[in-house]
């Protein structure tokens, strides 16, 4: 029986790549693609998954959601919105042409429509969160009893010993900490798993991987090569890599086969709100706090099989078999 799950999303470039991964798996029932403001704003990450979805000549629902922060959106303010900037192209896909299906978007709100799956499907929808948590906050706001009959929440963002928008803070969680720190506080009851850059920064593509997946993969790993050539350009400028992280990927990956994460801590999770540390996670990895424990935090991963994990589910297992052979 397939898995029920939610993706909830601000395309983005891996946000795109960990979206078609998810298409392609057979494991999931996709009950909707719910987004919010983050790398770009919403108008933006709404047309982006459609685009996926469209690609993929798939007819998965979306609904569009929080168009700035949890605490903006609840009091009704006008948007204070500031995205990604640049790293993921312009458009928020690297520039590449993808057509839109207009009659996937839903007028239902993504709010209601978590909060109605969650209601319809008590104990058996999981959430793979790769954006601002604020859709989630909002939908907690709404009704937190429908909310806590979610059955697991996958988290992209955070990180506990690196940052990547601050010195110690990730974008998704500096973005709206008033949203990580709702939602985890249903962490008691829900598991959450936070799948952070120390993590994720585990995991990099360097340019033999991507050449093969342009040469290998055929028009799909053409594409998501050229999608990721500002990502290429902005992991060389600003952390000295070549080649690229794929953060969203990975939330995906750890959903489909937890194993890959190989250290996961059940601790408590805390954020900082405001100063120099804003977005700052605090981990209590010790359990010093002796404080009620909320999430489930990867720190370590099997980066051999998250790649041949997304080899094999995105494109093939013959793909995955000549991956063997070239990087043995």
């Amino acid at each position: 029986m397939k898995r029920k799950v939610i993706f909830d999303t601000d395309p983005g470039i891996d946000d795109a790549i960990a979206l078609l991964t998810l298409l392609n798996s057979d494991m999931f029932d996709v009950l909707g693609i719910t987004t919010v403001a983050g790398n770009k704003g919403i108008e933006h990450t709404t047309t982006n998954a459609n685009k996926i979805v469209t690609y993929m000549n798939q007819s998965i629902p979306i609904y569009q959601g929080a168009y700035s922060r949890y605490p903006v959106v609840k009091e009704n303010k006008p948007s204070d919105h500031l995205d990604g900037g640049d790293v993921h192209g312009k458009d928020g896909l690297g520039g590449i042409d993808l057509k839109v299906n207009p009659e996937l978007f839903k007028q239902e709100s993504a709010i209601d429509f978590l909060v109605r799956c969650a209601l319809e499907f008590p104990n058996e929808v999981e959430i793979i969160s790769v954006g601002p948590m604020s859709n989630l906050a909002l939908a907690i706001e709404q009704d937190e009893a429908a909310m806590r009959q979610i059955k697991k929440i996958w988290s992209m963002g955070g990180g506990v010993r690196r940052g990547n928008v601050t010195p110690v803070a990730e974008f998704n969680y500096w973005f709206d900490p008033d949203a990580v720190e709702k939602v985890y506080s249903i962490g008691d009851e829900v598991p959450i798993v936070m799948i952070g850059l120390d993590a994720t920064h585990q995991c990099i593509f360097d340019m033999n991987d991507l050449t093969f997946m342009k040469l290998a993969c055929g028009p799909k790993g053409e594409m998501m090569a050229h999608m990721v050539n500002d990502y290429v350009k902005a992991y060389w400028t600003v952390n000295g890599y070549i080649g690229v992280v794929i953060h969203d990927l990975i939330a995906v990956l750890a959903a489909m086969d937890e194993d890959i994460c190989t250290t996961l801590t059940h601790t408590h999770l805390d954020i900082v709100m405001g100063g120099k540390a804003h977005g700052q996670c605090l981990v209590d990895l010790v359990d010093s706090w002796k404080k009620p424990k909320n999430a489930f935090v990867c720190m370590d991963l099997d980066v051999r099989k998250c790649k041949e994990m997304f080899l094999k589910t995105c494109f093939t297992k013959e793909v995955m078999e000549r991956y063997r052979e070239v990087f043995p």
